[in-house]
């Protein structure tokens, strides 16, 4: 798999760190549904993550921002 583009990820958030937040929390649910399986390895599920995000297979669900007051 070729990298994504920095270009690529900012087209799926506006933030680099919620599309890093979003492929370790994919990367972790991958890895939990093959627990069982022994060549299940990280980097392989960061990998898979990351190709689901940036193909569209799953999309980010961006929160509000919490630290934000409203008046």
């Amino acid at each position: 798999m070729i990298p994504p583009s920095t270009k690529d990820i900012m087209n799926i958030a506006s933030s680099k760190y919620a599309v890093v937040v979003a492929v370790a929390k994919r990367a972790r649910v991958l890895s939990e549904q093959n627990k069982n399986d022994e060549n299940n390895r990280l980097s392989t599920m960061v990998t898979e993550a990351l190709d689901e995000i940036t193909k569209g297979k799953v999309t980010l669900k961006l929160m509000p921002d919490a630290t934000s007051k409203e008046a």
